[in-house]
């Protein structure tokens, strides 16, 4: 996750699969214009290049890009994560002081940062993927200095 914006009164996260979306939009365009050209020349084999061939690259689209975003807001004393796809948006909210910290979970070699709470709620997953590399430690480390000055302003 990147950190957006980091004041005392508000921690904005955000989380955006740029490189596998990219991919899959050239994907799409090359397999698109390859089944229009075969079209254009009279075959029909194009239009099962331009069905399959961009239709399969952008259902995974579709279904699998998500945008995440956390917004920690001391003004309104909640965390948010919000999810957009294609096809939709979710959105949960939670009292801040609900939440007892954020915490990486693991998979194998990859991660993804997840809130933990004082009750018996379970860990909520900021994004719902697991990825490489220090951005889901980064983030933890993140919130958890954000929530810990907020504790403190607050008390």
């Amino acid at each position: 996750m990147t950190i957006l914006r980091n004041m005392p009164g508000q921690l904005v996260l955000a989380h955006a699969p740029w490189v596998l979306g990219g991919g899959l939009i050239v994907c799409i365009i090359a397999c698109a214009a390859a089944g229009l050209a075969l079209l254009a020349q009279g075959e029909v084999v194009g239009l099962a290049t331009v069905a399959a061939g961009a239709g399969v690259p952008l259902g995974i689209f579709a279904l699998a890009i998500k945008r995440d975003q956390v917004i920690f807001d001391a003004s309104t004393g909640t965390a948010t994560v919000q999810r957009r796809t294609l096809l939709g948006y979710r959105s949960a909210t939670f009292p801040l002081d609900t939440v007892r910290r954020a915490e990486v979970e693991a998979f194998s070699d990859t991660t993804r940062p997840t809130l933990t709470f004082h009750d018996a709620t379970p860990a909520y997953p900021l994004i719902e993927a697991y990825v490489g590399g220090n951005g889901p430690h980064n983030a933890a480390d993140a919130i958890n200095d954000w929530l810990r000055s907020y504790k403190r302003l607050s008390a």
